[in-house]
């Protein structure tokens, strides 16, 4: 299914799905405000650069959990070593709906790889 909006892609999710979207829509505005998201491969996404192989982050939502996909795969490869909680995929986080240290640290994560480009 194709979304034409950040908006139209959460409103598409379930309560769990929803609520982490929004707050981590709200964190990206917050900590970078100069980078705009927009609907990639149908999923919202943060380009950091011009292309979208300069750096991006992005999210994504499933049944019982949601994933934060990185361009770095060292960044998943670090995230691994401080999060055995979590599952992971090729290029992406998965964090159980709840897990607010999780995501907390990915958050931490986020900025430092976000700050390192710009």
């Amino acid at each position: 299914m194709g979304f034409d909006s950040i908006n139209e892609y959460i409103d598409s999710l379930d309560e769990n799905g929803k609520r982490c979207l929004y707050e981590f829509v709200a964190f990206m505005k917050t900590e970078f405000p100069k980078i705009t998201p927009k609907i990639c491969f149908a999923m919202p996404m943060w380009w950091v650069g011009v292309k979208m192989y300069d750096g991006y982050v992005a999210i994504s939502a499933a049944k019982k959990h949601y994933s934060i996909h990185f361009h770095s795969e060292n960044n998943i490869l670090n995230l691994k070593k401080v999060l055995p909680s979590c599952s992971f995929g090729k290029r992406c986080i998965n964090i159980k709906y709840g897990d607010e240290q999780s995501i907390s640290v990915v958050k931490q994560n986020i900025k430092d790889y976000i700050n390192s480009i710009l």
